[in-house]
């Protein structure tokens, strides 16, 4: 079987998130129901001291998604995840379905990592990251001079040889 049953019950993306330990920074990611009846989803993550994470507890009708928002603040290098938890629910408050109750089944509870990496900036400390070229590559190997945004010259210039 090429994908398991769970990988359509709950899309995720992306999987994994990387951010400067020295900097912090934030990514977002894609929560999709794929199962044909309502989910709560609940969201765990394993260092609170410099992650937020938002939402926590959301609902997602079949087909519907939601983006969850993560934001690193600045600290020690390492590796953590987030635990994205979800099961089938029948309330409109998504904390009910994850309250423990007597007699309860919690057989349908699912889950899913998003890894968290937070790695060392490869640069010298005080020094500024290296910029990438300002545009493309000509015939010659050399780079153009003209900075360039999603494709398309950000100004132009007549040529001094046209």
């Amino acid at each position: 079987m090429l994908y398991d049953d769970d990988d359509h019950d709950l899309f995720l993306t992306p999987p994994v998130s990387c951010y400067s330990a020295t900097k912090g920074g934030a990514s977002r990611h894609m929560i999709v129901n794929g199962r044909s009846h309502r989910i709560a989803v609940k969201i765990k993550c394993s260092n609170n001291d410099v992650y937020r994470v938002s939402p926590v507890y959301c609902n997602l009708e079949p087909g519907q998604s939601v983006r969850l928002q993560v934001v690193r603040d600045a600290g020690q290098p390492g590796t953590d995840k987030l635990v994205v938890i979800y099961r089938p629910s029948r309330y409109s408050n998504p904390r009910d379905a994850f309250k423990r109750r007597e007699g309860r089944d919690d057989s349908d509870i699912k889950k899913k990592l998003i890894g968290l990496i937070a790695r060392e900036d490869r640069y010298e400390e005080g020094a500024a990251p290296p910029l990438p070229p300002s545009g493309p590559p000509l015939e010659d190997g050399t780079v153009s001079p003209t900075p360039f945004i999603d494709g398309a010259p950000a100004h132009t210039q007549p040529s001094p040889h046209h």
